[in-house]
């Protein structure tokens, strides 16, 4: 089975181009990495295997490497840039491929991460719950006139759905309309 490169390397690639400059610049010049660098061209170099050997473990592992370095805790580039909010000091580098990253693997951390369906259940709760604020709400419509309740019923009146349930209902059991 062959597989394929697709667009959604493209941070990797990017994260890998950056540790390279990194390691070229500090070979021939006086700049020195730290250990904020060694885990992230460590975090990097895992990631690049996982790419190709475990997709699903590598959306992890990569995302995680560019949260933590997002809040500055490990570097791929030999200069620190960063910009903070009191204590707090962010990297615009790991922004900026965090964003690239989810953009270009929404499908696959949609498969990793489903939105919670509702079941049967989750739906005949959520109907009662409806039904029993439909209920409270033509309670307190009672009293209404006629106008005042056309009005509420209305689709612009800015209340809620089951407000405007109500309404028509109250309207229709005491006007009928």
């Amino acid at each position: 089975m062959r597989k394929t490169i697709r667009k959604d390397i493209i941070p990797l690639l990017i994260s890998v181009i950056l540790v390279i400059i990194s390691i070229g610049i500090t070979l021939f010049t006086e700049y020195v990495l730290n250990y904020k660098h060694y885990v992230g061209i460590g975090l990097v170099g895992i990631s690049s295997v996982l790419y190709f050997k475990n997709k699903k473990l590598y959306v992890y592992i990569f995302g995680l490497t560019l949260i933590v370095g997002i809040i500055n805790l490990i570097d791929i580039y030999y200069s620190n840039i960063s910009f903070g909010i009191g204590l707090i000091k962010f990297n615009p580098i790991f922004l900026t491929l965090f964003i690239i990253f989810l953009t270009l693997n929404k499908e696959l951390l949609n498969k990793l991460f489903p939105e919670k369906k509702l079941n049967e259940n989750d739906l005949a709760e959520k109907n009662a719950e409806n039904e029993n604020l439909i209920k409270n709400y033509e309670l307190k419509f009672q009293s209404k006139t006629e106008s005042e309740l056309k009005s509420i019923a209305d689709e612009k009146s800015g209340y809620v759905n089951e407000a405007k349930i109500a309404s028509k209902n109250v309207l229709r059991n005491k006007y009928v309309l």
